[in-house]
This record gives C-alpha cells, sequence and structure tokens, in this order.
C-alpha cells in the first residue's frame, strides 16, 4: 500500500521528535551525571578538610603519650611541658648571666638556640624523652607526697623558694628562718663541741611566703626584660611571654617544695643523731727525701733509706723538743713544693682522697688517722718519697645539718624508685631516647700525691683545710698517693 505524502512527512516528524527526545535525554542524564558527580567531590574534600582539622585539632592534640598516676599526658600537654621547660632554661641562664664575668656571654648566647628550639614545638614533634620523664616523675612526686604525706606545694610556697635564688640577683631576699633546728659539729678534735645553727628548712605558710608574692613580680620583669633584650641583640623577636616564666618557674620550685618536704618526712629532724667521726684531715709534713734508682735492689734501697734515716730522726727530736713545725718545714722540709707554705698539704677524707682528686700514700693516711689533732707523729713515717714527720692540724667533722641533708638525700633516692609499683607508667608514645653513657665499675688511676717537690719558681696555690663529705656516685674516685 503506498503512502500517502503526508503519512511520510508525519512518520518523518515522528522520527526526529524521537530522535530529539533520546538526544535531550542522553544530555540530560550526562548533566545529572556531573552534577553527581562534582557535588560527590565536593563532599568527599570538605570531609577529609573536616577530618584533617579534626585530626590535627582534636585527635593530635589530645592523643596520649604516657599515663602516671592516674593522670594522662597529652600531645598538646607534652607541647606545653617542652615550652615550659625550655623557659626553664633560659631563666636560669638570665640568672647566671647577671652574675657577669667570663661566663656571662657564654650564658646569654645559649638563649637564642633555647628560642629556635621555642619556635619549632609543634604538636606533630616526636615526644623527647627526658620532657615526659621529667612529667613522669612530677606527677608521681605530688600523688605520692599528697597520698602518704598529706603534703602539697601552693604558688605563695613556690614563690617563696624561687626568690630565695632569684632575689639575690634582682631584687630582695626573703630573710632566712633564724629558728634554730638543731645541733652543729664544729671542727674541734675527737669529739667536737656540738652548736645550734640557723637553717633554712621547707618554706611553710609564713610572713615571708606573702612577702615573697609581692616581690616576685618585679624580678619576674627583669628577667623577662633581660630575655627580650638578649634576643633582640641578636636580631630575634622572643616567641615567650612573662607568663610562661612565671608558670615554668612556679613548676619548678614547687617541685623544689615538695622534695625538701618529703625528704624532711622521710628523715625526720627530731631523732637524727648525728655522727662525731671527722670525715677530713688536714696535715703538715716535713720530708727528708730518699731518691731511690730506677734499677735498685731492695738491698739498695733499704740502704738508702738507713743513710737518710739519721737526718730525719734528728729533725724528729728537734720537733719533739719544741721547735714550731712551720718554721722548721719551711727551713729544713725537702718537699720544695709544701715548703713553701709551711708544709701544709691539701686536707683529704680517711680513705686517702684529697680536695685536689688525688690520692694520699696509704701509710702517710694511716698516719695521720692515729693522731690526735694538734698531734705530731711520734716516729717517723715511711713512704716511696722518703722519712716524713706529720701534723695533724685540723678535723673537718661535717655540721648536724650536713649530715641531715646528706642522709635525707640517700633516703629519698631510695624512697622515689618505689613509686614504680604504687603508681604504674605507661607510654602511649615511645619517647625518644636521649644516650646516657653507661656507668664504669673500674675506677681510673689517679695521680699521687706529690709529697716530695722538687724546687721551682711556679707559686703554689694556698692550701684548703675543709673536705666535704664524699656524695655516692656511681663511678670510683680516683686516688692520690704520697
Amino acid at each position: 500500500m503506498t503512502q500517502s505524502k503526508d503519512e511520510v512527512r508525519e512518520q518523518a516528524r515522528r522520527v526526529t521528535t524521537s530522535r530529539d527526545q533520546s538526544r535531550r535525554g542522553r544530555e540530560e542524564r550526562r548533566r545529572r551525571l556531573v552534577l553527581i558527580t562534582t557535588f560527590s567531590a565536593i563532599t568527599i574534600s570538605v570531609v577529609a578538610t573536616i577530618s584533617g582539622v579534626l585530626y590535627d585539632r582534636v585527635f593530635v592534640p589530645s592523643r596520649s603519650v604516657a599515663t602516671a598516676a592516674g593522670q594522662t599526658l597529652t600531645m598538646s600537654g607534652y607541647v606545653t611541658e617542652k615550652r615550659l621547660n625550655l623557659t626553664s632554661q633560659i631563666a636560669q641562664n638570665v640568672l647566671l648571666a647577671a652574675f657577669g664575668g667570663q661566663f656571662a656571654e657564654r650564658f646569654q648566647q645559649q638563649n637564642p638556640f633555647l628560642e629556635t628550639e621555642v619556635a619549632a614545638l609543634s604538636l606533630t614533634n616526636e615526644p623527647d624523652g627526658i620532657v615526659v620523664q621529667q612529667w613522669v616523675d612530677r606527677v608521681m612526686l605530688e600523688k605520692a607526697a599528697a597520698d602518704q604525706y598529706q603534703i602539697t606545694a601552693d604558688a605563695g610556697m613556690a614563690d617563696q623558694s624561687f626568690i630565695r635564688d632569684y632575689g639575690q640577683v634582682f631584687g630582695e631576699a626573703p630573710a632566712a628562718d633564724a629558728t634554730p633546728t638543731g645541733p652543729t659539729a664544729t671542727p674541734g678534735g675527737r669529739e667536737p663541741t656540738m652548736t645550734r645553727r640557723p637553717t633554712q628548712g621547707v618554706p611553710t605558710a609564713s610572713p615571708d611566703v606573702a612577702r615573697a608574692g609581692a616581690l616576685v613580680a618585679p624580678i619576674l620583669d627583669q628577667i623577662y626584660k633581660n630575655y627580650m633584650d638578649s634576643l633582640k641583640a641578636v636580631g630575634i623577636t622572643g616567641k615567650l611571654t612573662r607568663d610562661d616564666f612565671q608558670q615554668a618557674l612556679r613548676s619548678q620550685y614547687g617541685r623544689q617544695v615538695l622534695i625538701e618536704a618529703v625528704k624532711a618526712k622521710l628523715v625526720p629532724e627530731e631523732g637524727f643523731v648525728a655522727s662525731t667521726v671527722a670525715t677530713g684531715y688536714q696535715t703538715s709534713h716535713i720530708l727528708v727525701r730518699v731518691d731511690v734508682p730506677e734499677k735498685a735492689t731492695d738491698a739498695e734501697i733499704e740502704a738508702l733509706y738507713e743513710a737518710k734515716k739519721p737526718q730525719a730522726l734528728e729533725l724528729l727530736a728537734k720537733i719533739k723538743g719544741g721547735a714550731d713545725f712551720a718554721t722548721t718545714a719551711a727551713s729544713e722540709s725537702e718537699d720544695f713544693t709544701s715548703r713553701k707554705k709551711d708544709g701544709k698539704m691539701d686536707a683529704f677524707d680517711a680513705s686517702g682522697r684529697s680536695v685536689a682528686g688525688t690520692t694520699f700514700a696509704p701509710e702517710y693516711v694511716t698516719a695521720t688517722l692515729a693522731l690526735a689533732e694538734g698531734e705530731v707523729t711520734p716516729d717517723l713515717v715511711k713512704t716511696t718519697f722518703g722519712w716524713h714527720i706529720i701534723q695533724l692540724n685540723a678535723l673537718t667533722v661535717p655540721s648536724v645539718e650536713e649530715q641531715l641533708a646528706t642522709a635525707r638525700t640517700a633516703a629519698f633516692e631510695e624512697w622515689v624508685p618505689s613509686l614504680a609499683a604504687t603508681y604504674p607508667v605507661t607510654y602511649a608514645v615511645q619517647p625518644t631516647e636521649t644516650a646516657v653513657p653507661a656507668p664504669t665499675t673500674e675506677a681510673p688511676i689517679a695521680p699521687t700525691a706529690a709529697l716530695g717537690g722538687y724546687p721551682t719558681d711556679t707559686p703554689e696555690p694556698a692550701a684548703t683545710a675543709t673536705v666535704q663529705a664524699p656524695e655516692p656516685t656511681m663511678t670510683s674516685t680516683p686516688t692520690k698517693q704520697p
């Protein structure tokens, strides 16, 4: 059947319309796809941005670094601890530089380097093991002091302790507590006289605390000014604020107050019995030198000593006859070093260790320990240098305060390790370890005390007559022999 022209045109129109509709449908679908894709991309980008912000501002700051004594150190808290740690170091440099002298510039030069660390502080930094451990030690100390001894340190007590150090340089220091707190041993022979001496104990609530609080502000102002001036001199703008210094120093001195208070609880002054045993011996000697050839036999050595013995016995008899020991040593001793000081030697302790870090020969030490103060050896003392006549000039006995402080420090050092069992520590982020040299178990060889110095034109330093009781240490101390 033949289609009319109108039918053909109608059919063509329908085909064209169908094609147009199909094309418009495809274009519509493409537009919707583009819109969906664009919206999805924007949504993903927004979600990623929000996630990043939340990670940086919420998750990272709140991420745990360590937990101790029921408290958690977050990354945000760590950055604050590190900032205060650096602030304390800068404050210490400002204090030391204020004393002037040859080291002042050196301390001032350290501040720009510390300031660089302040500027670089970030939540992305790896935790410093030293700072983390300091935080752990502090929170455990605060918790244990409160739990075991009901001790806390407030800002006023920290200010008082702070003023005692910085007030000497930047302001007025509160007067020390002059209340007698116990007997003090003073040198004076085998049985020292016990006397009382004013002490500075643990700060307590007193008028000094309030007075210290009033003095803190101008001292902090001066510290902050010196800090800014030291950086300005090298073209650096300081990042720290005055409040940083106040917070750092109060934290530092608050910890010191707690430590002293705990020490006082561990070893109470009441009932403490001080020792009267001497820890320092200051002597003079007269030497008759015996020079021994390197390859001498025992018989030859003995003959050399016997040849010199009459001379030494003559000098001993002279001293026993009433001759002044110092005058005789200055004119007739063959130790040409000590004779310039009337025979005086460095003080040493019962082990023979001297204030110069050397060790006296055992024969010399043994003979000295058998003497009373002011006494002269009744017989000659033989060492590798020759024959000695020794006089014990003075005994040093640590004061009650010194002995009490030593006992308290030892007790505190034993107490601190026990806290780990009571207050377990966990590290969510392993801090960067700081290399510490391993302690050595072998004592280095110490130089021998020169008891037989030869003539020299070099002036000798004045002898020191006081020996401090040695502090316990991981490393043995060298010995010195006369």
